[in-house]
């Protein structure tokens, strides 16, 4: 029983559906979890959020990488564990133990995630992650060609990427091309198809960024004819070329249905528990050319209080209740004055939650990387 509820996050289709509404119902242990796995990256990119969003800087401590004794550690306190998930903001493949981990997880039956900037990726990682139960690959690209690709990611070598990416492609592992989508590169939606069709990536995802560094008008794409242009053509490439499109996105707030805070908690370096990637420590986030304060999402600290308690606490409660109640159905499509309205009504209302944020997260509709 315990290896099957383990394997519930990376099932699909309606055993997924099954396994969603049960723990919808009632919380059990998680079974995924996203740790945060290093805070240091070999780029620059000017938009970075671990760059360019001041609460973050201001909240680095001295660790920078997650241990493989830590990793136990966290093992020890959620054995349901069936899925890791690399995240956070800095690369995984900086920290030298990232493989130890990996490989650990796989002789505990875990299934590993891994998203990386494939910068760094050898053939000798490659072979070792087929070899010890990698699950899925995301790289990071965000352009199909060299000028602006080195221009997004500075400190990248487009030729090297591109080697990369045919390693990754080529080693049977599934693999995602991530695309986080601004007025810069939206141009080359048709042109990332290709590229994934060229590394033998299968799927695609398209993301709205997550604007902490300034008005939001100046990097997200705008809603115009160009662009929703743009989207049908590379939906119809997708289906010519067999790429699967995951999340499609549209320019206006598309409600997804996320079940983060019942099934997949985020884990820092320190074990401080958030209830999503999308809250570890954002600070401010802009929509429409309108700042807001996030609240502090910091749940507790598994170390210090226990896993158990922190994940069955008041907060995490809060916010389970309040994602039950503003839920709409999946791929419900407003438009951006409407969630813009929405946003202004949570965020000044004085007799709220403290985490009524969640009603309007940016991620939930779309208009944000998640």
């Amino acid at each position: 029983m315990l290896n099957w509820l383990k394997r519930v996050p990376e099932s699909q289709g309606w055993i997924q559906k099954i396994g969603e509404i049960a723990v919808r119902q009632h919380t059990f242990m998680p079974r995924m979890i996203d740790l945060e796995v290093s805070r240091v990256c070999n780029l620059s990119c000017p938009a970075c959020m671990r760059r360019a969003d001041s609460s973050l800087a201001q909240s680095r401590k001295e660790t920078s990488f997650c241990t493989l004794e830590r990793f136990k550690e966290i093992y020890k306190e959620i054995p349901t564990l069936g899925t890791l998930n690399f995240m956070g903001d800095g690369e995984p493949l900086m920290n030298k133990e990232l493989n130890d981990i990996i490989h650990y997880a796989s002789l505990k039956d875990i299934h590993t995630v891994l998203t990386t900037n494939a910068t760094l990726v050898t053939s000798s990682d490659v072979l070792y992650w087929t070899k010890n139960k990698v699950y899925r690959i995301h790289a990071s690209v965000d352009a199909a060609g060299k000028e602006l690709y080195e221009g997004i990611r500075v400190g990248a070598d487009w030729r090297k990427t591109m080697e990369n990416l045919k390693l990754i492609g080529a080693s049977g592992i599934p693999f995602c091309i991530n695309v986080v989508l601004t007025k810069q590169n939206i141009h080359e939606m048709p042109h990332m198809i290709r590229l994934c069709k060229e590394v033998n990536a299968t799927e695609v995802t398209f993301l709205m960024p997550i604007c902490t560094y300034g008005d939001d008008r100046d990097v997200r794409p705008d809603y115009s004819r160009e662009n929703l242009s743009r989207f049908l053509e590379t939906q119809r490439l997708c289906n010519d070329l067999g790429i699967k499109w995951i999340f499609p996105l549209t320019l206006n707030p598309t409600f997804r249905r996320f079940s983060f805070p019942f099934i997949r908690p985020q884990i820092s370096i320190e074990g401080d528990l958030f209830a999503c990637c999308y809250s570890l420590g954002r600070g401010k986030v802009w929509y429409e050319g309108h700042g807001y304060e996030v609240p502090d999402y910091n749940m507790g600290n598994m170390f210090k209080e226990g896993f158990h308690e922190v994940w069955h606490n008041e907060g995490f409660s809060e916010i389970r209740r309040i994602y039950k109640e503003s839920e709409v159905k999946r791929g419900t499509v407003i438009s951006r004055q409407e969630l813009l309205n929405r946003t202004k009504e949570a965020m000044e209302s004085t007799n709220g939650s403290k985490y009524d944020h969640c009603k309007i997260c940016l991620a939930r509709w779309g208009m944000a990387c998640s």
